[in-house]
Order: C-alpha cells, then sequence, then structure tokens
C-alpha cells in the first residue's frame, strides 16, 4: 500500500471513529433527556399526593412493629416514594423493584427498607439521575419520603467502589449503613457506592 493510500485509509478511520463517538453521544443525551422527563412526571404525579408529611422517628416511636413500605401505582408504573439530594439538585421517584428498562425512568428500590435501616436504591448515571454520587460531598443531606408522606432524614457518609459481583457487600443488612444509594462508573465496569446514616 503506498504512503497516500495508508493516508486515506487513516483518515476515513478516524472519520468514521469520530461518527460513531458522535452517534454514541447523541443517543446517551436522547436516553438521558427522556430519563429525566420520566422521572419528573412521575415526581410530579407523587408530589400532588404527599402533600402531609411525618417525620420518621415520630411514625417509628408510635409503631409497635415495623410498618411496612407501601407501594403507590401512577401512570401504570409501581412507586415506593422520593428521593432528595439537595446538594445535587436531585429530586426524583423512586420505583418499586428493578430492571434495566425500569432504571430508564427512574431509580429504583433495590432492597431492603427505611423502616429496617438498610434500604437500598439504584440509578443509571444519567445526569439527571445519579451522575452527581461521583463528586458528591461527605456530610450532605438525602431525605426519601415513602408514598404516604414519612420523610426518612440520612446524611452521606462513606463513598466506594464496589464491583458488579460485590451484591452481598452492597446489601448486607447487617452493615453500618442506613442507606446505600449506587450507580454506575462509565463504562460500567465498577459501582460507584454512596453510604448514609439517619439523621435523627
Amino acid at each position: 500500500m503506498t504512503h497516500r493510500k495508508r493516508s486515506v485509509a487513516l483518515i476515513l478511520a478516524g472519520i468514521v471513529c469520530w461518527l460513531a463517538a458522535f452517534g454514541l453521544f447523541t443517543y446517551n443525551r436522547i436516553e438521558d433527556t427522556t430519563a429525566q422527563k420520566s422521572a419528573e412526571k412521575g415526581y410530579a404525579a407523587l408530589a400532588k399526593d404527599i402533600s402531609v408529611t411525618r417525620a420518621a422517628k415520630d411514625v417509628q416511636i408510635l409503631s409497635k412493629t415495623v410498618p411496612e413500605l407501601k407501594t403507590k401505582v401512577k401512570n401504570g408504573l409501581t412507586y415506593v416514594g422520593t428521593i432528595e439530594i439537595p446538594s445535587l439538585d436531585v429530586s426524583l421517584p423512586v420505583l418499586e423493584g428493578w430492571s434495566y428498562d425500569l432504571l430508564r425512568i427512574s431509580p429504583c428500590h433495590y432492597s431492603g427498607s427505611p423502616y429496617t435501616d438498610d434500604m437500598v436504591i439504584c440509578a443509571h448515571n444519567y445526569r439527571s439521575h445519579f451522575n452527581g454520587l461521583r463528586w458528591v460531598e461527605m456530610g450532605e443531606d438525602v431525605y426519601f419520603t415513602t408514598v404516604d408522606g414519612v420523610v426518612f432524614h440520612y446524611i452521606i457518609v462513606n463513598r466506594e467502589t464496589l464491583q458488579p459481583d460485590e451484591i452481598v457487600k452492597m446489601t448486607d443488612p447487617d452493615a453500618d449503613w442506613d442507606l446505600t444509594l449506587f450507580t454506575c462508573y462509565v463504562g460500567g465496569a465498577t459501582r460507584c457506592t454512596i453510604r448514609c446514616e439517619r439523621a435523627d
């Protein structure tokens, strides 16, 4: 192959790579925007019903047994509550159960319960979902509100990186964490994991 042909081949290969990268970037932005709109719709629907809130400690003091984490169906989807991270300007609904399809809509309840201090919530690293967990500061507030208006206040106390197969470490009910939030780092090889403790 002549030098000229090699140069042309390299240029064409570069153009193909650039087009592929641009296509992936565009696809991700469209998916992110779609997820943001879906989450905003779910949050707005839940917010209309959660007009009266109560602090979790007050509910638990009055309860003789561990309360059930209730669900509510809105627009054909089942939710357990909302999550707010003020420092990231995040206010999102939380779906019951998880799947890759549900994660395209909003954060999902992965395991545990706020009433047993072992809840785990996962979400995609969309800009409008949990992308900001990579930079959130320790000591910041997190609020989870159940569909029946019980507000749990948490403080972020730790960030760690876990492998996709470290499920037991992620969900261990005997660990010291009252709430865990996680999302994928770019590329999906590891999980950005935020640990929180109850503030009340």
